[in-house]
């Protein structure tokens, strides 16, 4: 892993006593959802034999850990539109003779046009710097010939090893000591030319701050999953951005925020894991360093251009989060994090993780329910599990039906669900990857359209039908109820409607 130098001694104190206070509010929580859920279970399909209370005590324990998470989501969202102060007043401009580096981390994908706009800063004191980790030549080309018309720097490392955050730290060993902070962006993100005033004023106003996290928007784009959903995704981040404000729990984002050299020294580097956001955002709670929302600054990026870069996007969120968890195990019991963190933190980073098992555990209950003659699983639970589920659509299902009418905002909820049901087969081999190999692996959002052909997209999303066929085998021939692989299907179907509305270019909404 590369590391970059320390500007001072890092403290080598004792560590406090564990703090099993942020443990004992989550399984106490968790206890009590699952209760509820064995009971409601237990009078509406009680089980018949031993194989069936097993079944009824592993799914409980699922599901209650799901409503957790879904109620998480519900205090999210709650905060984000709540009239509590979500951040400091937007700071004056000041006088400031900083050294700022804005840093584009690069594999293929450059955007000269992006990088050209953002790098005309008022701020004097700006470099722009690509770190270019492309390996077509015609990409390194054109990332050359940016540098030698409009005076960009280029870096090119020895080894691409450590991903997007191996890329900053070899930058950082050799150059952290001729900057004071550094912008981090997306090599489609773009930045306002007052983003580095604006950056350096919040932190003249907040000294604690090691990170300051402005805002990121996703551009409309030009095909029809871009504009459908962009409004989605912009709506995400702005409510995780003001939630987070509001109950101080600012993250990191990755991208689209202004970092303190200093303080990264501090903890070594970014963390050479695919969330490197979330993973740097607890190592500098950890040393008592912020991170501090500025909704002032924006950023631009593109949406996932189609389903097929939706996946790659989530299958790498779901990597990554499984990683950081397993890694992370023992911040749920560090008194340096706060309870709130640490709770948040675990919840945060098993959504994939029950993205991928809830489905499993609801069909294998279904399964054995069908085998042992006893009731299927009650419609009485599912149901609050699907609303939960909704509650993340709501900001912009609400929005469209405010601006385009109830039957636009409608439609558009359907849709949405849709696109995070049609990836459960995604969060599932993701989580399988990383159980087998016991590593993430950083994969590059794809920026082009796949190609628009009937047999293409049943080959892209092969396994969603190989898994439908074998749920509906296991439920024809040794369960006798086809409908119990209602879940498996619907992933199916729904990964094949989008990606065929790719294909044929179809705007729905």
């Amino acid at each position: 892993m590369t590391r970059i130098s320390p500007t001072r001694a890092v403290s080598r104190a004792r560590p406090a006593l564990p703090d099993v206070g942020a443990m004992l509010v989550l399984v106490s929580a968790w206890a009590a959802l699952t209760a509820g859920a064995a009971l409601l279970l237990g009078a509406l399909a009680p089980p018949t034999g031993a194989v069936g209370w097993i079944a009824l005590g592993v799914t409980a324990t699922l599901v209650g850990l799901a409503l957790l998470s879904g109620l998480r989501q519900v205090v999210i969202v709650a905060a984000a539109h709540s009239r509590w102060p979500r951040s400091a007043p937007v700071p004056p401009p000041i006088a400031s003779d900083a050294r700022v580096a804005l840093l584009y981390p690069t594999a293929d994908d450059f955007r000269a046009d992006v990088i050209q706009r953002s790098a005309a800063q008022t701020h004097p004191g700006t470099r722009t710097v690509v770190l270019d980790d492309s390996q077509q030549p015609e990409v390194r080309a054109r990332v050359e010939a940016l540098a030698a018309e409009h005076g960009v720097e280029v870096h090119h490392r020895a080894s691409r090893t450590g991903a997007k955050a191996g890329n900053l730290n070899a930058w950082l060993a050799a150059h952290a000591d001729e900057v004071d902070y550094v912008v981090v962006l997306d090599a489609d993100q773009e930045i306002g030319p007052e983003f580095v005033a604006a950056a350096l004023a919040r932190f003249a106003a907040h000294p604690e701050a090691a990170v300051v996290q402005g805002r990121i928007r996703s551009r409309g784009g030009d095909t029809s999953f871009a504009r459908d959903f962009s409004g989605l995704f912009t709506r995400h981040a702005d409510t995780k951005l003001a939630a987070r404000a509001v109950l101080g729990l600012v993250d990191f984002f990755g991208r689209g925020a202004m970092l303190d050299v200093a303080a990264l020294r501090e903890v070594g580097g970014f963390p050479e894991v695919v969330m490197e956001d979330t993973a740097l955002t607890v190592e500098l709670e950890r040393r008592g360093r912020a991170v501090v929302a500025a909704p002032e600054l924006v950023s631009l990026e593109d949406a996932p251009v189609d389903h097929t870069a939706f996946a790659v996007q989530f299958g790498k969120f779901a990597e990554g989060a499984l990683q950081l968890l397993v890694r992370s195990r023992g911040s749920l019991l560090d008194p340096r994090l706060t309870v709130l963190r640490r709770v948040d933190l675990a919840l945060e980073l098993l959504i994939p993780v029950l993205a991928a098992v809830v489905p499993l555990a609801l069909f294998a209950y279904a399964v054995v329910a069908a085998v042992t003659g006893a009731a299927a699983f009650p419609w009485q639970l599912g149901l609050p599990l699907a609303v939960l589920s909704l509650v993340p659509l709501l900001p912009e299902a609400l929005h469209r039906c405010r601006s385009r009418g109830l039957r636009a905002g409608l439609g558009f909820a359907v849709r949405a669900s849709m696109l995070y049901a049609s990836v459960g087969v995604v969060a599932a081999r993701a989580v399988v990857a990383v159980t087998l190999s016991g590593r993430a692996r950083f994969r590059i959002t794809p920026k082009e359209r796949a190609e628009a052909t009937a047999s293409v997209v049943v080959r892209r999303r092969a396994l969603e039908v190989v898994v439908a066929v074998l749920a509906l085998a296991v439920a024809v021939l040794w369960a006798g109820r086809p409908e119990i692989a209602t879940p498996f299907v619907v992933i199916a179907a729904t990964a094949l409607a989008f990606g065929w509305r790719d294909a044929v270019g179809e705007r729905v909404g």
